[in-house]
C-alpha cells in the first residue's frame, strides 16, 4: 500500500512533531484529497495512504476492511510517532477508521469520522450507486461527480484521472462490503476503545449516514456526535476552511467545534 508521508520524525526540521494523523480518503478518491487538510497542520506527522484499489496502490486488490486495517495498524506500529495516531477519515474513510479503532484501540490517540455509515444502504441509493460502477471509465461521469461535489477548479483533472484508475472490481467489492453496514462484532469491539472520538455528518446527508452517528455514540465510550451546518458528504471539499477549523479544534482540544450542532441521539 502507498502511504505519503508529511514531516517525517527525524526530518529536516528541528521540532519534533506533536504526534501523527492518519488521513483516510473516500471511495472514489485517493489520498490526495488530503492534501491541504495536511498542509495546514505543519506542526503534525501526516501519513496518508492510497488505499488498495485507489491512486498509487491501485495494482493492489481491496482486501477487506479488516485486512486493510491490520495493513494499516502495522505502517503505524512501524511509521507513527510514539505508534500510535490520530485518525481523520471521511465517507470510506470513516468507516474503516471506525474498524481500525475496534481493532486496534491501542493504537489510537483519537478519531475524526464523518460520514460513517454503519447501517445497511438499500433501496434505490444502493441500486443507483451499484450501477454508477458501469460509468467509470467515461471521462463525463466523473467531471459530473466533480461539479456535484463542488471540487475546485484546481483539482478536477486530478480527480478525473484518479477516477479513471480506480479498480473497479475492488470498487465493487468495498462497496458492496460498505452497503451491507458495519457487523456486530466490529461495533461490539469498538467498546474497547477510550480514546476520544468524534463522529460528524453533514446536515444534508441522507437519512442512514445522520442515523448511524447514535450507533457510534452507542458503542464507543468517548464519543461525541455532531451536525455539520449546511453540509453535503464530501464537506471537506464543499468548505475546506470549515472542516480544517472542526479538525484543528478537534486536534488541540479533543472537544467539538462551536461551529458544529450539537446531535441529538435518539
Amino acid at each position: 500500500m502507498h502511504i505519503d508521508e508529511r514531516r517525517a520524525p527525524g526530518g529536516a526540521s528541528d521540532e519534533q512533531p506533536l504526534a501523527s494523523v492518519l488521513f483516510l480518503h473516500g471511495g472514489n478518491v485517493a489520498g490526495w484529497m488530503w492534501d491541504e487538510q495536511a498542509d495546514a497542520l505543519p506542526a503534525y506527522h501526516a501519513l496518508i495512504p492510497d488505499l488498495p484499489g485507489f491512486g498509487n496502490s491501485n495494482d493492489e486488490p481491496w482486501a477487506g476492511m479488516p485486512a486493510v486495517a491490520d495493513e494499516l495498524a502495522r505502517r503505524v506500529r512501524e511509521r507513527a510517532v510514539g505508534g500510535r495516531v490520530h485518525i481523520v477519515g471521511l465517507s470510506l474513510g470513516g468507516i474503516l477508521g471506525l474498524t481500525f479503532c475496534a481493532r486496534h484501540p491501542d493504537l489510537v490517540r483519537s478519531a475524526f469520522l464523518s460520514g460513517v455509515t454503519t447501517r445497511p444502504i438499500r433501496g434505490l441509493v444502493a441500486v443507483s450507486a451499484r450501477a454508477q460502477v458501469s460509468l467509470w471509465g467515461w471521462r463525463g461521469y466523473w467531471q459530473g461527480l466533480a461539479r456535484a461535489y463542488g471540487m475546485p477548479a484546481d483539482a478536477l483533472d486530478r480527480f478525473v484521472e484518479t477516477g479513471l484508475g480506480i479498480d473497479k472490481a475492488s470498487a465493487r467489492r468495498m462497496m458492496n462490503e460498505v452497503y451491507r453496514g458495519m457487523t456486530a462484532q466490529t461495533l461490539e469491539s469498538v467498546r474497547d476503545l477510550q480514546a476520544p472520538v468524534l463522529a460528524v455528518a453533514g446536515e444534508r446527508e441522507p437519512a442512514v449516514i445522520r442515523d448511524s452517528l447514535a450507533d457510534v455514540a452507542r458503542y464507543a465510550p468517548a464519543a461525541q456526535t455532531a451536525l455539520v451546518p449546511r453540509m453535503h458528504h464530501v464537506w471537506s471539499a464543499e468548505d475546506p476552511e470549515l472542516f480544517h477549523r472542526t479538525l484543528r479544534h478537534w486536534l488541540e482540544t479533543a472537544t467539538v467545534s462551536p461551529e458544529l450542532i450539537p446531535h441529538v441521539r435518539s
